[in-house]
């Protein structure tokens, strides 16, 4: 009896211990966001979690584009500060791609920064 107890309570545990793993994407959550912010975040994620490195530097000049399309359309809290990152992200690319990666956590630092302000009152 104890044997197959111990089997189940071993698989519980490890199934409970691979999902909170999985849902924490990469040591962090994020809360449920505004459909704009969310757009920019499914853009900028595999990116960021991707490797750092030359693949990964090429990943982001390559969608660098989008990234400033997508956060030039947030509506729903201020973006300046990301949208002029990824600027800075987009020359970068262009005239210091040994820099990108850390332009690319300056991207990433002011969507963070842009998801931990609460909205202005007018959009809560």
């Amino acid at each position: 009896m104890t044997k197959p107890f111990t089997t189940i309570l071993l698989a519980v545990t490890t199934a409970l211990w691979v999902g909170a793993a999985a849902a924490e994407e990469h040591g962090h959550m994020h809360p449920h966001f505004a459909p704009d912010i969310d757009a920019f975040h499914a853009l900028l994620a595999p990116i960021w979690h991707d490797q750092p490195g030359k693949a990964r530097a090429r990943n982001a000049c390559a969608q660098a584009g989008k990234l400033s399309e997508s956060a030039a359309q947030i509506r729903s809290a201020d973006a300046r500060t990301l949208v002029a990152t990824i600027a800075n992200l987009k020359s970068t690319c262009k005239t210091k791609p040994t820099a990108v990666d850390t332009a690319l956590s300056d991207v990433h630092e002011a969507f963070h920064r842009l998801i931990e302000t609460p909205p202005p009152a007018s959009a809560r």
